[in-house]
């Protein structure tokens, strides 16, 4: 585990699906805290507070802070990233990964999950020891 590193994770999360689940999972793993931040926008196709609700019941047992913002991360600026209180970026677009990094940020590559299946990430899944 990365020791006292905060990483933030963004994305639309519309809807939620386990392939989510399983990456926020890993980076759980990886680091001490975890910051998700859910894109809040009028074009939803499933509420924000349906979506909020899945992630919280799924990441109850992990060190992870769910908030919505309404600034895509392609368009953060220094001064929005230092609100977070995060050293590391992590995520699966491109673009927003390149825009982070012209802000001076560090960032890690998250693979992107397109395959929804449950099954995939079972042993990811499994809740943290204690």
């Amino acid at each position: 585990m990365a020791n006292g590193i905060r990483v933030l994770f963004s994305g639309r999360f519309d809807p939620p699906h386990p392939g989510h689940i399983a990456q926020i999972i890993r980076l759980a793993k990886q680091y001490r805290h975890v910051v998700v931040v859910m894109l809040d926008y009028p074009e939803r196709d499933y509420p924000i507070d349906y979506c909020l609700k899945v992630f919280q019941e799924c990441l109850q047992d992990w060190p992870v802070e769910i908030i919505t913002n309404k600034t895509h991360f392609a368009k953060i600026t220094k001064e929005d990233w230092e609100s977070y209180l995060c050293n590391v970026y992590a995520g699966g677009n491109l673009q927003v990964l390149r825009h982070i990094e012209k802000l001076g940020i560090s960032v890690t590559y998250v693979e992107r999950a397109f395959n929804y299946s449950a099954s995939k990430y079972e042993r990811v899944l499994a809740s943290p020891e204690k």
